[in-house]
């Protein structure tokens, strides 16, 4: 079955596209939550860490996801910008 032509010509957005940006998002949720997770239910998990070992490595978690927000934020930022100059 042929495909009628679009009249505007702007690239869409591939399944893979979303489901990158998607995908990213998710990950900062689970790194930031990880590490408040960390912080501060360490306690009832037994851990055989120090409460400053259990702060740094939440707080470099935390640091983490909010570096890949920034990432997923501007990547998305850059595709939407370059599809709307086409």
């Amino acid at each position: 079955m042929l495909r009628p032509e679009r009249d505007d010509k702007k690239p869409t957005v591939s399944a893979y596209n979303k489901f990158a940006r998607i995908f990213g998002l998710v990950m900062t949720l689970v790194y930031v939550a990880l590490g408040l997770f960390i912080m501060f239910a360490g306690d009832n998990l037994n851990l055989s860490v120090g409460v400053e070992v259990r702060y740094f490595l939440g707080g470099v978690l935390i640091l983490y996801g909010i570096v890949r927000f920034i990432r997923v934020y501007q990547t998305s930022k850059r595709n939407r910008n370059n599809r709307d100059e086409d």
